[in-house]
C-alpha cells in the first residue's frame, strides 16, 4: 500500500515513480469527471430516476479516462472489434473502469461480479487477466458453453498489436447519482468460472470530494 500522499511501491513497479505519481490522482479525476458528466444529464433529462445517468456514466468512464491519461508517455487507446468504449491502455496495463457499488463502505474485494462488469471486461479478463490459482475440471465429453466457445481472436489481434504482454487491471469505483464519486480502488483479479473475481493486489486511490 501506498502512505497518504504517494503512490504505493506495486504502482511505482508497474508504471515508474513519476507516472505512477501522476495515475494516483489523474484516475481518480477522470473518473470524478464522467461521474458528474452522468449527473447532468440526469439533471437535464428531469427524471426522478437514473435512466439517464447510468448509460453516461458508463460510456463516459472510459471516454474521460482515455482524456485524462493521454498526455501521460506510454498511453495509447484501443477500440475493441464491437465495442461502443475504446479502452485506455497505459505502459502495457489496460485500465478498465468497473463501477462496483453505490456505497462507500463496500470494498472492492468483496462486490459480486454484475452487469457493470460486461463482456468487454470479461473478455479482456480472460484473455490478458492473471491465470486463476485453480479452475474447475471440466469434465470430460462435456461441451464448450456458447460463452466459452466464443472466439476472442480479434479481440486479442486488436490489443496485442499495441501493446506486448498486456496485463489487465481493473479500476473500481462506487459512485450515485446524488453523491457522485466516492471510492476509488484499482488492483488485479482472475475471473474464475465467469461468475468470480479472484483477488490479488488491490489498494484504494485518494478521492476528492470537495468539488
Amino acid at each position: 500500500m501506498g502512505d497518504a500522499d504517494g503512490p504505493s511501491q506495486w504502482s511505482i513497479e508497474k508504471f515508474g515513480l513519476d507516472l505512477a505519481t501522476a495515475l494516483r490522482t489523474a484516475v481518480p479525476a477522470a473518473l470524478g469527471r464522467a461521474v458528474e458528466l452522468a449527473q447532468d444529464a440526469r439533471e437535464a433529462s428531469e427524471l426522478d430516476t437514473d435512466h439517464a445517468f447510468g448509460p453516461v456514466r458508463w460510456k463516459q468512464q472510459y471516454e474521460v479516462l482515455h482524456e485524462y491519461l493521454h498526455v501521460f508517455p506510454d498511453v495509447v487507446d484501443v477500440h475493441p472489434p464491437g465495442a461502443q468504449v475504446r479502452v485506455t491502455i497505459c505502459r502495457g496495463h489496460l485500465l478498465l473502469p468497473w463501477r462496483y457499488a453505490t456505497r462507500s463502505d463496500l470494498d472492492m474485494r468483496d462486490a459480486r461480479p454484475g452487469r457493470d462488469l460486461n463482456r468487454l471486461i470479461r473478455d479482456l479478463l480472460i484473455l490478458f487477466g492473471p491465470e486463476p490459482s485453480h479452475e474447475e475440471v471440466t469434465l470430460p465429453l462435456m461441451p464448450l458453453t456458447p460463452e466459452e466457445a466464443r472466439d476472442r481472436s480479434a479481440l486479442r489481434d486488436a490489443v496485442e498489436q499495441l501493446t506486448d504482454e498486456p496485463r489487465v487491471l481493473l479500476v473500481g469505483f462506487a459512485c450515485n447519482s446524488d453523491e457522485g464519486l466516492l471510492r476509488v480502488s484499482w488492483g488485479e483479479a482472475a475471473l474464475v468460472g465467469g461468475t468470480e473475481l479472484k483477488w490479488g493486489h488491490v489498494e484504494d486511490l485518494p478521492v476528492d470530494r470537495t468539488r
